[in-house]
């Protein structure tokens, strides 16, 4: 009987572990959702490209259009430091092994001696290839235009 109990423990720590239910797709891009935004915070390039499909482009809020490469070599060097980055009002929308995000980021950062705080609305477009998904475009905008940005300076 003694030689039983552990194959039934183990069987049973089997079970327990295969019950656990796999996240939703929506679950899982906002969990990366939230992984990007710290690996901002902190500057993890490896996290950037798990995230970043190869593909990727992103239009800045001031219009310019950045490669992946750019984008992974602007936010893995970033002169700004972020003090905060917050993710609000995220709404997912799942279509087939595409998907639309939108969200507001709240954002605290000194360059330099200056301090900003601001807002983006912003939009994603997330592609589910394998197993796996990721971001294959996005897009942010100003919520205010008179935001005190230095890039929106003429």
């Amino acid at each position: 009987m003694r030689a039983l109990f552990p194959i039934l423990a183990i069987c049973i720590s089997a079970t327990a572990s295969a019950a656990q239910p796999v996240p939703t797709d929506q679950e899982q891009i906002l969990a990366l959702e939230e992984a990007w935004g710290r690996a901002l915070e902190t500057e993890d390039r490896a996290v950037l490209e798990r995230i970043v499909a190869s593909d990727f482009t992103f239009i800045e809020p001031d219009g310019s259009v950045l490669t992946r490469a750019a984008y992974l070599a602007d936010r893995a060097n970033n002169p700004a430091q972020i003090h905060s980055f917050e993710l609000s009002e995220m709404f997912v929308r799942i279509i087939s092994d595409t998907a639309l995000v939108s969200g507001l980021s709240t954002i605290d950062e000194s360059i330099a001696t200056r301090r900003y705080k601001y807002q983006l609305r912003w939009k994603e477009m997330w592609v589910k290839r394998g197993a796996s998904w990721q971001v294959l475009a996005g897009q942010a905008t100003p919520v205010n235009a008179e935001w005190n940005v230095p890039f929106l300076q003429p």
